[in-house]
């Protein structure tokens, strides 16, 4: 009878042996739940209070302003709302506007890019001036939102 001495390490691989074994899958197997778990919830944790974003008076995305001669102020007029907290700010672009409209003065602007105080009720106000008739589009980001409406200035 033959009898064979070997040692064993903390994992119970034989010395040398780098193979997986049933204590080494199941520690890997258990730091791996966290991870997972962690990965899991965060999709769930950012979908559970979304943002809404709509332009007051919209019709698909689109609304369209009259305006009487070029200097005329149209304010556009958002609603934010959600079911967890709304953020205190919002910003919005005119994308190909330069000779249709631009930001009035009286909004805080950082570049090209507008941007207001959100009121407690969730109204964002962000007029602009109209230089000439057109259309455009208005690309507002609200925290992780953004959200793109149309924009139609037309004589009034």
């Amino acid at each position: 009878m033959t009898i064979r001495n070997s040692t064993t390490d903390r994992g119970g691989a034989v010395a040398g042996d780098r193979g997986w074994t049933r204590r080494r899958a199941l520690a890997a197997g258990a730091w791996s739940v966290p991870v997972v778990a962690a990965a899991v919830a965060l999709p769930q944790a950012a979908a559970s209070a979304p943002i809404v974003v709509d332009l007051v008076g919209a019709v698909d995305d689109a609304q369209t302003y009259p305006f009487s001669a070029a200097g005329d102020t149209a304010p556009l007029v958002f609603q934010v709302s959600g079911s967890g907290p709304i953020p205190a700010d919002g910003t919005a672009e005119l994308v190909n506007a330069a000779a249709i409209a631009s930001w009035d003065e009286s909004v805080l602007l950082q570049g090209a890019t507008a941007s207001a105080t959100i009121d407690p009720d969730g109204t964002l106000i962000l007029p602009i001036v109209a230089l000439a008739a057109g259309t455009f589009p208005v690309v507002v980001h609200v925290g992780p939102v953004s959200r793109t409406f149309v924009i139609t200035l037309v004589p009034a």
